[in-house]
């Protein structure tokens, strides 16, 4: 009889595993990488949305400038009217009757000044091409609600309505420029008036500068027309950058909640493997999930 011990059974190999045991084991990871991809994204957005807020507060800030000139250039206008009726009402009662000896001795300097008043350059505001921003520009000038005039705005290139301020603009300057060089030829014409009038006394000289001043107020009513042109196209982009920063923010927001569906996922994969091999882990997650839980719904309901 042999005394040789008996063998000791070996220890059964771990079977292997499946493919949807793997794919379960990775499940976690794979969602939580998920989720911080999508909450990254979510907080891209919402810089973009932010941005394109602030963006809407500067062209806002912009248009307030330019309905403010205006505004100025209108009460310039009406302080010229006033000027020149008063200097008008002072003046000879026959000052610029052609008829009278007064108004023969006048001419041919005032009939100057008339021919030049003919020849003020007009305010030519710049076409706007695009029909989309004519559309919107036309709501907002039209004075019709956010909800009508966003849409409009947002079919829109931003490089037109970009394109549309600067010509815009560069038509506001080209007129200053125009009526610059021609009130120096209108302060030279009215001069000139002056000396020629030495008989006529200096009550005609108030009936050249009350021309003066309605050369001053024409002008100032053509500027204020074009600083409203400009103005409204600031609107325009106003808009546009609103909706633009909308449409960053819901995208914020969808992102966001993809994200929390991902978080869910991973937590939900996690402790079910937990619980499958019956770790103490899986009582751990389960009260700090509880506690968080406790937490937010207090955070959000004080």
């Amino acid at each position: 009889m042999s005394d040789a011990p008996a063998a000791t059974p070996e220890a059964p190999a771990d079977e292997p595993k499946g493919l949807l045991d793997k794919l379960g084991a990775a499940l976690p990871v794979g969602l939580t990488a998920i989720a911080t991809a999508f909450a990254g994204m979510s907080t891209t957005e919402l810089s973009r949305a932010m941005y394109w807020k602030s963006q809407a507060a500067q062209d806002q800030a912009k248009a307030a400038d330019q309905w403010s000139l205006a505004g100025f250039k209108r009460d310039r206008s009406l302080i010229c009217q006033a000027a020149a009726d008063q200097l008008r009402a002072l003046a000879a009662p026959n000052a610029g009757d052609n008829n009278s000896t007064a108004g023969q001795a006048e001419m041919p300097a005032l009939g100057r000044l008339d021919e030049l008043a003919r020849t003020l350059p007009e305010a030519r505001p710049a076409a706007v091409d695009d029909p989309a921003v004519r559309a919107a520009l036309d709501a907002v000038r039209g004075r019709q609600p956010e909800s009508e005039t966003v849409p409009l705005a947002r079919k829109a290139d931003r490089e037109a309505i970009n394109g549309a301020i600067a010509d815009a603009e560069a038509a506001a300057a080209a007129y200053d420029r125009e009526t610059d060089q021609f009130l120096r030829t209108a302060d030279e014409a009215a001069a000139a008036a002056r000396k020629g009038l030495p008989a006529v006394g200096p009550k005609f000289a108030g009936g050249i500068q009350a021309w003066r001043y309605d050369l001053d107020r024409k002008r100032y009513r053509a500027e204020a027309s074009l600083n409203q042109a400009v103005g409204f196209l600031y609107e325009v982009r106003v808009r546009w950058s609103g909706a633009e920063s909308d449409r960053h923010r819901h995208k914020s927001e969808t992102f966001f909640y993809a994200m929390l569906a991902a978080q869910v996922g991973a937590t939900v994969s996690a402790l079910g493997l937990a619980r499958k091999h019956k770790s103490l882990l899986w009582t751990v997650a389960g009260l700090a999930g509880v506690v968080s839980v406790a937490i937010g719904a207090y955070v959000y309901l004080t």
